[in-house]
Order: structure tokens, then sequence, then C-alpha cells
């Protein structure tokens, strides 16, 4: 029985798109019969299937880019247990470094981990990094097309999705179970006329960024309310939110809500009538937009990273181009959500996705 180590930071608890990625491919890959692990922070969650590395010591500062370096550093101390996976996917190029002397290793990009252009010295040493180990490791799967021109490679945009790129890489681009996406009972306790972002709080995540271009589009669309879905992580960050919104004078439109349970989240794409995605740095092809959109949900974004190989309507990364591209599509909606949903049912379907990827762990198991 071939055995699979996975190599990911986070994955239970399932709180965002790459633990949500993880799980549909431990899924598929159990049904078919493999034997897998997870090697990951100890978030606290027990589970047989995990293998817990510690964070770093909270006496040494830093915050979260030290601790994933950190997570480099012990995961060494798993190395006998590494040497016995048959095959390792190590989600992030970046925490590929201490798996050097692995042979069998497919290197998972769910989008850049850098800013574009890189904004520390941590970010350029993580493209130096990604740049290596596409070039040592054999094998490579990437969600979305701008992680391979990152590289070097020049591809275009949804450029052989599904398909072999060169020798060892491939381009499979998110996917999501189109029977499990659609619309259902809307989740209570959500205003009327929703426009919803369903975005872990971060600045590389454009929240920011929606706040603003909702200010625009409110002042033709009074009725509408923005709803904040994720988690928050940086409380500076949300502070300046906060202070973005009463400068705005939008306190009575927009609403936290945090973080919603995987199960549940449909049922909140369902209560909403425009999904915006306002990223700004580090994507892939978004989960939360092809969810949304297989719901039939309209959904904009912006055209950043890996966002540009997806059927969302999409803007500049500036407050006026988004808030444009929000009240055209606000004004149509039904139409656009018809064209998204079909394209969504037919090209990014679990079924595509994971055709692919047993294809790719069948070469690299070999």
């Amino acid at each position: 029985m071939t055995k699979i180590g996975h190599i990911a930071t986070e994955y239970k608890p399932i709180t965002g798109g790459a633990q949500t990625y993880l799980a549909n491919l431990y899924e598929i890959f159990s049904q078919k019969g493999y034997e897998q692990s997870v090697y990951q922070f100890n978030n606290g969650v027990r589970d047989p299937e995990l293998r817990l590395l510690p964070h770093k010591p909270s006496f040494i500062k830093g915050g979260r880019a030290l601790d994933l370096w950190w997570f480099n550093l012990v995961l060494n101390l798993k190395w006998g247990k590494l040497r016995a996976e048959d095959l390792l996917i190590c989600h992030y190029a970046f925490h590929s470094l201490p798996l050097w002397w692995k042979k069998k290793v497919i290197v998972l990009s769910h989008g850049c981990e850098w800013d574009i252009p890189p904004t520390s010295l941590s970010q350029r040493l993580k493209i130096k990094i990604a740049k290596w180990s596409f070039r040592h490791f054999k094998y490579l799967v990437a969600n979305d097309t701008n992680y391979f021109r990152q590289m070097g490679v020049a591809i275009q945009p949804k450029e052989k999705m599904f398909e072999k790129i060169m020798p060892g890489k491939w381009f499979i681009p998110n996917c999501v179970d189109t029977n499990y996406f659609r619309s259902v009972e809307p989740a209570p306790s959500f205003p009327d006329h929703t426009i919803l972002v369903p975005r872990n709080l971060s600045r590389p995540r454009g929240i920011h960024l929606a706040i603003e271009a909702f200010a625009l589009f409110s002042k033709t669309f009074p009725e509408t309310n923005l709803v904040l879905v994720g988690v928050c992580f940086d409380e500076k960050y949300k502070k300046e939110l906060e202070d973005l919104i009463s400068q705005e004078n939008l306190g009575a439109k927009v609403y936290f809500k945090g973080s919603v349970a995987w199960k549940k989240i449909r049922h909140v794409y369902s209560a909403a009538e425009m999904v915006v995605i306002p990223t700004l740095q580090r994507e892939g092809t978004s989960l939360a937009a092809l969810e949304a959109m297989s719901c039939g949900v309209a959904t904009v974004s912006t055209n950043v990273h890996g966002l540009v190989d997806l059927p969302t309507v999409q803007s500049e990364p500036t407050a006026e181009s988004l808030a444009q591209k929000m009240e055209g599509t606000y004004s149509s909606w039904e139409s656009v959500a018809a064209r998204q949903q079909k394209e969504v049912t037919t090209v990014y379907n679990l079924e595509n996705w994971k055709k692919a990827w047993l294809s790719v762990v069948r070469k690299a198991a070999i």
C-alpha cells in the first residue's frame, strides 16, 4: 500500500481554502486505498492521521512569519517517519527546503507565498527557495498559471488546464464539488441585500479595498450591506478596518461575522446577492470564488495572480474599478450568475480535478 505524507503547516481545524484543498485530496486518495499522514503544527486537534509539530516558543518574537520558518526547522524531527513515506506532497514550496534529500516529492503551490514585487527579505528568500525547488524536485502541481510565470515559464491564463505544462510540472486549477455547492436555505441572521466577502481578514486579501469599493457602490445601491466572513489574525489591521468603516460612515452597513464552519458555508453563499473577492496579493485559483459561483451567486474579483484563471467578473485592484464592476454585476446579477455557474460546473468540478491528481500521483509514485 502506497504511503503518502502531506506537509502542511495547517490542516485541522479547517479554516480556509488550503485546508479544504488538503481535505479534498485526502478524500480522493483514501478512496483509492492510499495510506496517508499529515505533518502539521499542533493546533489543539488530536487525530491519528496527524503528525504534530510544535509552534515556536512564545518567548521567541517574530509572529507568524517566523513561525513558518520554525516549521521548516522542526520538520527535521520527523525525519524517520518522513523517510518511511513512499511519496510526500509538500503544500507550498517554502516547506520543501528540509525535504531536499527525498526523491519522491510533489511540490504543491496554492498560489505565490510572496507579494509581487516582494516587500521583505523573508519574501525574497521565499522566491529563491521556490525557484530552487522548481529546479530541484521533479514534480510540481500549481493551481494557477501565475506561479509558472513567476518561475519563468511562458504561459497564458487558463492555458493547458489539467495538463502537463512541461516534464513533471502540471497546472491543475482548484475545483469544487459542484453537486454540494448549490443554492440552499440561506444562513439565518444575515441582513437583507448582502454583499459577501468570504475572506480571512488580512491586508493581502484586500479587505480594506472591499470596504473602500463598497463605500462607492452603496451610493448607487443604498439598500445593500457588506458582510465580512473570516478570521482576523492581526488586531492592528482589524482596528484599521474599523476606523475605515467609521470614516466612510458605514457603521450600520458593514458586519463582521467571524469564521464559519466549512459545512455551513454554502448557506452563507446562499444568503448573499453578490460575492466580492478583493485580493491584492498571494492568491491562487480561489476556492471561495469557485464555491460562490457554483452556488449561483454572481462573483466579482480583482484581476491579480491566480484569479485571472477564473470566470469571475474582474477589476483592477483599485476601489474605483472594483466599485464599477460591482455596480455592473449587481445590475445584471442573474445573467452573470448563470454564466459563471455553468462554466464552474463544466470545468472546475471535482471529477476533472480528481482525474488529473490521480494521474500525477500514479506517475510520481512509480
